[in-house]
Formats: structure tokens, C-alpha cells, sequence
């Protein structure tokens, strides 16, 4: 496959090359056949179909190949950050977190929040994201879903991989379990399996990642509601309609009875869109 970075995007090629030289060692990548160092490569073309297409076609393939999405996950998280994004921090994650409020309430109900309703909004987005970072962190892919995993024989090969960074040590387990094109099928007791797998590839209490992991995944829930509320708002077509309830659902299932928790669910029950607007 050729692939032309324009010189605005050389950085882009330089993040992408070092990190698959930091991933090759421990992850299948793909080959990189040729590179001019000028914006010219030919890389190796893992195919047409994902792994989301995998898991969704063959459902009796699902276990052995979530099995190894996991594992690839894990050696992720288990290398050193060859420091070529900054970490995870409080402002990226509390953005990403604005952007869905704007999106969900703004444009998509073209209500915005009362002054209240913004508090509660902002007080539990800001305990979510202090909570998230005293997670213990490692090395993320920044997008492991299975768009971005293919099939490459008995291992599960990883594209996309230029911006990963330092933050908390589900996050990539959290993309691959719970994500637009898992939502149909996953369920507790599958997404229960595949992270006791992945603390015991990491060394790590299964108790503990069974702790963290609904937190990480609350904050990305959340962004990715936002992400197909803005979609739908600009007419980029019915698939983000069709994933929007059952992102928001999945939103409302991971709020706790914490107090901050409480107060949101309660403005996202009373004003956020229901499953039947959509």
C-alpha cells in the first residue's frame, strides 16, 4: 500500500515510524517495505476486513479473537513510552468531555443546560477526570478498537498507532470492549473475561482492573456520545443515529450512586435524547 505525507504532515510520518519501531518488537504492525524519508512509503496492506468485521461475521471466532486483541492490549500497556505524545492530562480529558455536553445538549437537543444543570454537568466531569488520573498509567494506543485491528494469522496485527501516549492503564482495554462496532453484541460477562485476562497478562489484581476499567470507560462513553451526537447533527449519515442510543445507554448503565455520578444521571435523564428521539 503507498502511502504520501505532504510536507504539513511530516511530523505525522515521524510519530508513525518510531512508534512501530516501538511497538514491532512485541506487536504485529505492518511492515514498513520502503520509506524515502520524504513523505513516500509503501506499506504492508493487512487487508479490507477489521477485526470489527471478524468479531461481528463469525461470532464463534469471537472469544479466541478478543483473546488476542486483549494480549495485544497488554503488550502495550507493559512497554516503555518512547515519549513521542504528551501523557493524558486533565485539560484533554475534561475537552473531550465539554465537546460532548456542547454536542449532546446544545446542538443535538438545542437545549443548553441551566446554570444548575451545568454545575452537576461540570462537577462530575470534574471528580470523573481527577479520579481517572490517579489510575496507575501505561503506555496507550490512544484508538484500540477493532477498525484499527486486522487479522494476520493467529495474531491480531495494530494500524493507527502515531499517537499513542501515557494514561491510564484500562484505556485501551476500555476501546476495545465497549465501541461503536462492539455495542450490538458485547456483553458483561465477555467484557468480565477479556479484563481478567488482560490483568493477568499485565501481573496486575483482576479486582482492581475490574475496578478502574468502568471508570476509564464512563469518561470515553461519554466523549463518544458526543461524538455521534455531532455527527448526526451534521448529517454524516445513519450509522452514528443507530449507535447513539445504545452509547448514551451504555453512559447512564456506568454512572454509580456517588454523588457527583447521581446528580448527572439525573440532568442526562431529565434533558438528555431518549432512545425513541433518535
Amino acid at each position: 500500500m503507498a502511502v504520501l505525507y505532504p510536507p504539513e504532515e511530516a511530523d505525522a510520518r515521524r510519530r508513525w515510524v518510531a512508534a512501530r519501531a516501538a511497538l514491532a518488537p512485541s506487536v504485529r504492525v505492518p511492515a514498513l517495505l520502503v520509506d524515502d524519508e520524504a513523505g513516500g512509503q509503501i506499506v504492508e496492506d493487512l487487508g479490507e476486513a477489521d477485526l470489527a468485521a471478524r468479531l461481528t461475521d463469525f461470532p464463534a471466532e469471537r472469544d479466541q479473537w478478543l483473546d488476542r486483541a486483549v494480549d495485544a492490549a497488554a503488550a502495550i500497556a507493559s512497554l516503555p513510552d518512547p515519549g513521542l505524545n504528551p501523557p493524558f492530562d486533565a485539560a484533554l480529558f475534561r475537552h473531550e468531555l465539554d465537546l460532548a455536553r456542547e454536542a449532546v445538549f446544545d446542538m443535538l437537543e438545542g437545549r443548553p443546560l441551566s446554570a444548575g444543570e451545568r454545575a452537576a454537568h461540570d462537577a462530575w466531569a470534574d471528580a470523573l477526570v481527577a479520579e481517572i488520573l490517579e489510575h496507575p498509567r501505561a503506555l496507550c494506543h490512544r484508538d484500540f478498537h477493532g477498525n484499527n485491528l486486522f487479522v494476520a494469522g493467529e495474531r491480531v496485527a495494530v494500524i493507527d498507532f502515531q499517537d499513542l501516549r501515557l494514561g491510564p492503564d484500562t484505556y485501551d482495554l476500555a476501546s476495545l470492549l465497549w465501541e461503536r462496532t462492539t455495542l450490538s453484541w458485547m456483553t458483561p460477562a465477555a467484557a468480565d473475561r477479556a479484563a481478567r485476562r488482560f490483568a493477568t497478562a499485565r501481573g496486575l489484581a483482576p479486582a482492581d482492573v475490574a475496578e478502574r476499567l468502568p471508570r476509564v470507560l464512563l469518561q470515553r462513553a461519554w466523549k463518544a456520545s458526543g461524538t455521534f451526537a455531532r455527527a448526526v447533527v451534521l448529517g454524516k449519515g445513519d450509522a452514528y443515529r443507530r449507535y447513539l442510543p445504545a452509547e448514551l445507554e451504555l453512559v447512564r448503565r456506568l454512572l454509580t450512586d456517588a454523588p457527583a455520578d447521581r446528580a448527572f444521571r439525573t440532568v442526562l435523564d431529565s434533558r438528555g435524547p431518549q432512545s425513541a428521539k433518535l
